[in-house]
């Protein structure tokens, strides 16, 4: 909740707050059976609801507001565009390994969409690497702009390496300048997969590249403090 919706219940509502101590924030989420959002929204619409929340006192939980089944059939609509309907087990699995309502799903694909690649491209991404969508819209955005902006790598990279934008920007950007140090030292491959260079476990990165020149290590470290530093 924002700070100004927060001000505005304790200006309007000071006797009803200073007469109860509320139950903390996660047992009111587990009794209410609601998530945050939920229960933000609910109490700005029944702010007198949080006098019947004390400790001590039973919290029945909040009526089906009907959300979660209008998110349920956008998601099995997400998943049915995606291809997922033609095995019944597909789509079981589906629903376990994508996280988000409906609609953000369909949000975060449409997001990948409109940084220029082809929809059926960027289904196939989906279905070879369900988890990218399993992150905000803003992070996406962002993860595709260090690739693209920051980078220089084709947008069409991601078609090949989708999982790409599984990964954490400070572990893209680490790797990237260690092997940009090596190859202007001449001591890596000039045309190193993107995939290769993001996806190697560090022990592997650290044999196969790193430790190439004899002051890779030092490099290295220097280089994670530097970007350890600025996350």
């Amino acid at each position: 909740m924002e700070v100004d919706e927060i001000g505005k219940i304790v200006c309007s509502y000071p006797i009803l707050l200073g007469s109860c101590t509320l139950k903390k924030t996660s047992s009111l989420l587990h009794d209410l059976n609601v998530g945050k959002k939920r229960l933000c929204k609910y109490i700005q619409e029944n702010p007198q609801e949080l006098s019947k929340w004390g400790m001590g006192t039973r919290v029945r939980p909040l009526p089906d507001s009907g959300e979660g089944l209008e998110s349920q059939k956008l998601k099995t609509k997400f998943f049915l565009d995606l291809g997922y309907g033609e095995n019944p087990n597909m789509l079981k699995k589906a629903f376990k390994v994508f996280r988000g309502r409906g609609g953000e799903l369909q949000e975060r694909f449409d997001t990948i969409v409109n940084a220029g690649l082809d929809q059926e491209d960027v289904s196939k991404m989906i279905r070879v690497s369900p988890q990218i969508l399993n992150q905000s819209k803003a992070l996406i955005q962002s993860k595709i702009d260090i690739l693209v902006n920051e980078l220089g790598f084709p947008l069409s990279s991601l078609i090949l390496f989708p999982s790409y934008l599984s990964y954490t920007t400070q572990r893209v950007r680490l790797r990237l300048a260690m092997y940009n140090w090596l190859k202007d030292q001449g001591k890596a491959e000039p045309d190193l997969a993107l995939s290769t260079i993001i996806s190697w476990s560090d022990k592997i990165f650290l044999s196969q590249c790193v430790n190439n020149h004899p002051s890779g290590p030092q490099v290295w470290e220097d280089l994670k403090a530097e970007f350890t530093r600025d996350k």
